[in-house]
């Protein structure tokens, strides 16, 4: 099959969880046997990139890109906000150059099947609907709209959390409007696909996590106690993600670290605003800013804290400690969607409380931290392989075409 992925931000450099996700799909699907290309917005908040000459993505033929200024304005913000329907978000990545250029592929390379990668790409469902015969599939990471409600029933001042639930119905309507506008649904998780078919989707659907390649991630290798520190990683432009870590400085580390003088706490994250870099440093949190490896820090003993109390989709991150054989204390909100038992792949932490005592019980028992990375490996393996998955995707879509 020829396949064109559709990207609101490049997959380059690998570094967060859509990038992963979508880099992770690409190379599978191209591992399996099919002519991969990817059309991607190079945007001016998510890459630094100037051209795509030095990305290079295993077996995949072709990447193209397109500039999209995506840099919130707020002259814009308010326009939109009063003489607009649509969610601010979705507004800035539309883009006439984009829509030209994919077009322009859709005559010249014969693709079978277009992969939406996001909520994001719904403007351009009418430009691929003029080419009869083409396979639409809308790759949904998450449910946008419930980490906009979420995140605004947790928004302090009553102008941020009109704003929050202004655009939060907005994209609610927005994800309901593209129902059933596509040809096939690819899920992320079992739990958002329920949700898909709860508003209504009566399309074909698959449900395909997020993959981990065999050779991508070293084991943690766990030794004494005193080598035990904890870690965030996530990007820090994402409200949830700093509402996440936010919540856990307040909540959870201040306790912590005034009980074990010693702990250290690594947070690693792009785009940080200066306010959580001058919290952090105050905190006595070692802030590594992005990491150029973020598999390399996933891969060093420690505790993984994933404290977030909005969201949707699944949790890349976690996938990822968790194939490393890494001990992961998380909320009930960050495992939404990974069937993994608590107390055996990892633990739930439903408060401040829960996580200090959690992260306290490992931090006394190595051996814990051990257990649990081994049976959360033996977990991983089994449902999270990127080759396996890809080829489900794979299947589905021949099941589909002509």
């Amino acid at each position: 099959m020829n396949i064109l992925l559709l990207c609101n931000k490049l997959p380059w450099p690998p570094n967060d969880g859509g990038s992963l996700a979508t880099y992770n799909m690409a190379k599978g699907l191209a591992g399996a046997g099919n002519r991969v290309d990817v059309l991607a917005m190079r945007t001016s908040r998510h890459s630094s990139h100037t051209d795509v000459s030095d990305i290079t993505i295993p077996g995949v033929d072709r990447v193209y890109s397109v500039f999209v200024d995506n840099r919130i304005k707020w002259n814009n913000l308010l326009i939109n906000l009063f003489n607009s329907s649509l969610p601010y978000n979705a507004s800035m990545y539309i883009n006439e150059e984009f829509r030209e250029r994919l077009v322009s592929l859709l005559r010249e390379r014969n693709y079978d099947v277009v992969q939406l990668e996001g909520l994001y790409l719904a403007p351009y469902l009418r430009d691929i609907r003029e080419f009869p015969g083409l396979i639409m599939s809308y790759r949904a990471h998450n449910i946008e709209h419930r980490i906009w409600e979420r995140f605004g029933r947790q928004s302090g001042g009553i102008i941020r959390r009109f704003y929050v639930g202004c655009q939060a119905e907005r994209i609610r309507n927005y994800e309901q409007d593209i129902i059933d506008k596509y040809d096939l649904l690819v899920a992320i998780s079992s739990d958002d696909l329920e949700i898909f078919d709860s508003m209504g989707n009566s399309r074909p659907s698959v449900v395909a996590p997020f993959g981990v390649d065999n050779d991508a991630i070293q084991c943690v290798e766990y030794g004494g106690a005193d080598e035990l520190c904890l870690q965030f990683i996530g990007a820090l432009d994402w409200m949830p993600n700093v509402e996440a870590l936010e919540w856990f400085i307040d909540n959870v580390w201040e306790s912590l670290r005034f009980r074990r003088p010693g702990l250290k706490f690594y947070v690693a994250g792009r785009n940080a605003g200066k306010s959580l870099v001058k919290k952090l440093t105050a905190c006595g949190i070692d802030f590594l800013g992005e990491v150029e490896n973020a598999s390399g820090f996933i891969s060093q003993p420690g505790i993984l804290v994933v404290p977030l109390f909005s969201g949707s989709g699944i949790r890349v991150r976690i996938i990822e400690a968790m194939w490393a054989g890494k001990a992961v204390v998380a909320s009930p909100a960050a495992i939404s969607g990974i069937p993994a038992d608590d107390g055996k792949h990892l633990i739930v932490a439903e408060d401040g409380k829960a996580f200090t005592e959690s992260v306290e019980r490992l931090l006394d028992g190595v051996g814990k931290a051990r257990v649990i990375g081994n049976h959360a490996r033996e977990f991983a393996l089994k449902y999270y392989n990127n080759g396996d998955i890809a080829r489900k995707v794979a299947d589905f879509y021949k099941k589909h075409i002509g």
